[in-house]
């Protein structure tokens, strides 16, 4: 048996043959398959075993069964002299008897393949040659051979392996049985089923299979259709090891996800990092970047095809005022609800910047200066009819240039710097309008700076308004008239040094009307001779929010209007007035207004009192300094009044008002002639305002008109250091003016005496 189970043919037919050699009753030996085969024989055993029709059957024949690995495998014949005839032996010798029952034997055969092919017991695939099985185990591949049922037929090596099953215990067993993982099945079936059932070929059908240890093969599985009719009906299925590949499937598929989801998550912040780096966080128009990246482009096309294009810079009026009346917050929203409707009028035919603060550009391709200057209004309009809900009361106008390409700017900077020189002379005509670029505007080469200083240092404090309120005053109460004429001199004089001449303006204006709010407390009361109850000195109290409303309502000047409200805060806080500010954080015009109002409270006769000397003021002053007054500026006060004479033009007090108005409109003619940029005007007008400072006895003025002049004729002089010269000219003609108001303001008040005696 081992040399059948091993092939070992030539080993096993040698074995046989001395068998038959050395038994002489033995004629021959055969090794024959279940299947019918002769694989080996000694002599001319087919002869002796099957002899032919009409020969004589001489020979004994016997057969054993062979088994191997449990299974029949065939059997061994045995051929042996006969030791004698009968009757029995001649009857079988008898052709007749021997064609009798070779039908009947035949009819047999035939009845038993017919029973057995009826009962579905014999299949094709049942039948699998020996070398058949050993290839099918060289496979790499695991291997299923089923029978119509789906029962395992045979099974090769590398599918039992794959499974951790022994090859023997999956014969006869249905593949079904296996731990196939149900999803995968209840998805899509077994595909050997499909084969079988729809003889039709399955492909690449991925089933999961559970194993012993508890982990998880994944095979992929393809099944063919095996016979072609019903009775004889199988399937062959291979089963490829795919595990490893799905595990790194899977994996890569995860790590598409992770990258997947990481790259959306970066798309995400780099459109919000875009968003960061092109436009303003507050109101969503692009920044100044992004915006002039968009304006190169705009303008090489615009040039390239020789069309229009047009700015609009856009500038909210008293945008200081607002943050400073009613905070930033509010100032925040005046800024998103601007943006708002400028957007919404220019976002679709324009690009939209907030060019910085409360300024905006706008930029119009294909549009002419006409139509610019027709949706500059519109935007103007539209911002005039802006509405918070807190604070209702709040109203805003705006201030527009335009400009256009045909004024023949070279750079996109240029066109905006011209829309921005039509901005700031909107700002100095009067505010709220738009106005359209004129080439006597092109003085301004560094608009931006030099509008902000405007907006923060200029002053439009109205003269004829501040003499009418005075006036007004002196009317009422001759005595509080001269003490604020008094107060408003001891603050100019104490500026020197820590005020610019406009801020000073301002302190000597606030000088003059810190008492205004007196025009409203009765005349009991206000010119009562002697001291004020307290009930009364209550009512005196009111006159100093009296005072505030007056000067808010007459004057757009938040400084001034600031000073006026916090002159009476104490340095170091005072119970009576929880509200206002202390410390550092009163205005400092406010602590040296204050210092001066007290002082000269103190050192002026009263009705019930004289009037302290100059010493005991000083020492009531920094007695109080650290409580009342700052203790800084009661030393610089103290110092200036001391040392300092006025600091106003010299021999003001002797200038008439025609000689005040001849050199107003030679300084307002100079300029003019700087804003047009005409030197030759320029020298003109310095020389006859130099002229007529010095025949007043101006000497101030007159050094600064010469100073223009001299700087006009140097080579390197500039537009912008000559319009700054024009502007310390015009502050310190104010200064002159103020100087002449107090003479103005005594002669009224004399008048007024003289007109009530």
């Amino acid at each position: 048996m081992r040399q059948i189970s091993e092939r070992d043919w030539v080993a096993l037919r040698s074995t046989l043959q001395a068998l038959v050699d050395r038994d002489t009753e033995l004629m021959s030996i055969g090794v024959r398959s279940e299947f019918g085969t002769l694989r080996l024989d000694t002599g001319h055993h087919e002869k002796m075993w099957n002899p032919t029709t009409g020969a004589t059957n001489a020979a004994d024949k016997a057969k054993i069964p062979i088994t191997l690995n449990h299974r029949t495998w065939g059997h061994m014949e045995f051929c042996f002299r006969q030791s004698g005839s009968n009757s029995f032996d001649r009857l079988l010798s008898n052709p007749t008897v021997q064609f009798v029952g070779f039908y009947i034997l035949a009819g047999m055969f035939a009845y038993t393949v017919f029973v057995i092919r009826m009962m579905g017991v014999f299949s094709n695939t049942q039948v699998v040659p020996d070398r058949v099985r050993q290839a099918l185990d060289t496979l790499a591949e695991g291997l299923l051979v089923l029978d119509g049922s789906g029962r395992i037929v045979l099974a090769n090596q590398a599918f039992a392996d794959l499974v951790g099953v022994e090859a023997d215990l999956l014969t006869h067993k249905r593949a079904s049985e296996l731990e196939w993982v149900a999803d995968d099945v209840a998805e899509s079936g077994y595909p050997w089923m499909h084969a079988i059932e729809k003889s039709e070929l399955q492909s690449e059908q991925m089933l999961r299979i559970t194993l012993d240890d508890g982990s998880q093969r994944i095979f992929s599985v393809n099944a063919a259709p095996l016979g072609k009719d019903r009775t004889q009906r199988g399937a062959l299925a291979t089963f490829r090891d795919v595990t490893h590949v799905e595990e790194h499937r899977a994996e890569l598929e995860r790590m598409l996800s992770l990258l997947r989801s990481s790259r959306d998550e970066i798309e995400r912040k780099n459109r919000a990092l875009e968003i960061l780096a092109t436009q303003d966080s507050l109101t969503g128009c692009l920044n100044r970047r992004a915006f002039f990246e968009k304006f190169d482009s705009i303008w090489m096309q615009a040039k390239a095809n020789d069309s229009a294009l047009a700015c609009i810079m856009v500038d909210v009026d008293h945008f200081k005022s607002v943050n400073d009346t009613y905070g930033h917050h509010t100032g925040d929203e005046v800024l998103r609800a601007v943006a708002q409707v400028i957007r919404a009028q220019n976002e679709s035919d324009g690009v939209v910047c907030r060019y910085g603060g409360e300024e905006f550009c706008v930029l119009l391709p294909d549009m002419d200066i006409e139509t610019a200057l027709i949706r500059a209004e519109k935007i103007r309009e539209a911002i005039a009819a802006i509405r918070l809900d807190d604070p209702e009361e709040l109203r805003l106008t705006a201030s527009l240039g335009v400009s256009e390409l045909r004024f023949r700017s070279h750079n996109p900077q240029e066109l905006v710097n011209q829309a921005d020189a039509c901005l700031y002379v909107a700002k100095r005509e009067g505010r709220n309008r738009s106005i359209v670029y004129n080439a006597s505007y092109s003085i301004i080469q560094d608009t931006e700076k030099i509008l902000e200083e405007d907006k923060h240092d200029r002053v439009d404090i109205p003269f004829q308004a501040v003499i009418a309120l005075v006036s007004a005053l002196s009317y009422r109460d001759t005595d509080t008239a001269e003490h604020s004429r008094r107060v408003a001199d001891l603050c100019a004089r104490a500026g020197e040094g820590i005020f610019d001449p406009a801020e000073r303006y301002i302190l000597e204006i606030a000088g003059l009307l810190h008492d205004i709010g007196k025009i409203g407390i009765p005349d009991c009361i206000l010119l009562k001779p002697g001291k004020l109850t307290p009930e009364e000195w209550e009512v005196m109290g009111r006159h100093d929010r009296i005072g505030v409303e007056i000067v808010s309502g007459s004057f757009e000047c938040l400084k001034l209007t600031e000073i006026m409200a916090n002159h009476h805060a104490f340095y170091g806080g005072h119970a009576r007035d929880p509200e206002l500010p202390i410390g550092e954080a009163i205005p400092l015009a406010a602590r040296l207004l204050s210092i001066a109002d007290s002082y000269d409270a103190m050192v002026s006769d009263r009705v019930y009192r004289p009037g302290r000397s100059h010493e005991e003021a000083v020492e009531e002053l920094r007695r109080c300094a650290g409580t009342q007054f700052d203790p800084k500026l009661v030393e610089h006060f103290i110092e200036k009044i001391s040392s300092t004479r006025a600091i106003f033009a010299t021999g003001a007090i002797a200038l008439r008002k025609q000689n005040a108005l001849a050199i107003g409109s030679h300084v307002q003619a100079l300029v003019g002639a700087v804003s047009n940029q005409d030197i030759t005007e320029l020298q003109t007008q310095a020389i006859r305002v130099a002229s007529l400072a010095n025949d007043f006895q101006l000497t101030d003025i007159a050094n600064v008109a010469v100073s223009i002049e001299q700087l006009a004729k140097t080579e390197d002089a500039t537009w912008v250091a000559l319009l700054r010269q024009s502007y310390d000219l015009v502050d310190l003609c104010r200064s002159t003016q103020s100087d002449f108001l107090k003479r103005s303001l005594e002669r009224d008040a004399e008048q007024v005496n003289s007109q009530a005696k």
